[in-house]
């Protein structure tokens, strides 16, 4: 089941990006296959009109250093997940200036290659995606 969104303070955690990328996915007609809390595999599996999308999310995270660590554990894992030549991969994070740098200095080729997106979390879970 769907685990309640956390405090505020918090900030954003990974299943609250779950709840929001899966809310604009199922709103755009993708059914969606969530990994909640700390199950392991793909977080979320979407699929629509034989198309499929893997993507990895992670929360804010508490400092910098988490963040960078974060960030470069979800490629990872995607890499690892990478079996599926006609999928789409992407990475769901909150909507932090520190992973929209990390993702701006992610080589163009290796998102056009491994048909990776990003798709950003705001406060208030508004989805914005960056190819």
């Amino acid at each position: 089941p769907e685990p309640e969104p956390r405090p505020e303070s918090e900030g954003i955690t990974e299943d609250d990006v779950k709840r929001a990328v899966k809310e604009k996915l199922e709103k755009a007609g993708w059914e969606c296959h969530v990994a909640w809390g700390g199950t392991h595999g793909i977080d979320i599996d979407a699929h629509r009109d034989g198309r499929r999308w893997i993507i990895e999310a992670k929360g804010s995270g508490k400092s910098g250093a988490q963040r960078s660590n974060y960030f470069v554990g979800a490629l990872g894992e995607l890499m690892q997940r990478a079996n599926d030549p006609k999928a789409d991969y992407g990475l769901a994070l909150p909507d932090l200036d520190q992973y929209r740098r990390l993702w701006e200095r992610l080589p163009a080729l290796a998102k056009r290659r491994m048909r990776l997106s990003a798709l950003f979390v705001s406060d208030d879970g508004v989805v914005t995606q960056d190819t």
